[in-house]
């Protein structure tokens, strides 16, 4: 597993397939808050559903991953 050391937890990461699994009104629920907040960002003028690139960190190129943020200033 990757050094995660130093790292803020800043994302909630949801995989879709556990998404999915839910009941529907759970699903239901969690649409509405994803579409406040995209409603929100927009007020500020940001994207409303911004794309990310998720690592895992139990994936063998995480530390090269890590390594190439702490590089870039996008560590902590």
């Amino acid at each position: 597993m990757a050094d995660t050391s130093g790292m803020k937890i800043k994302f909630v990461v949801l995989k879709k397939e556990d998404v999915y699994r839910l009941p529907a009104e759970q699903q239901a629920n969690l649409g509405e808050v994803w579409q406040m907040i995209a409603e929100n960002r927009k007020k500020e003028g940001k994207r409303g559903y911004p794309k990310y690139l998720v690592i895992n960190t139990d994936e063998s190129y995480a530390d090269e991953v890590i390594e190439i943020l702490k590089r870039n200033g996008h560590w902590g």
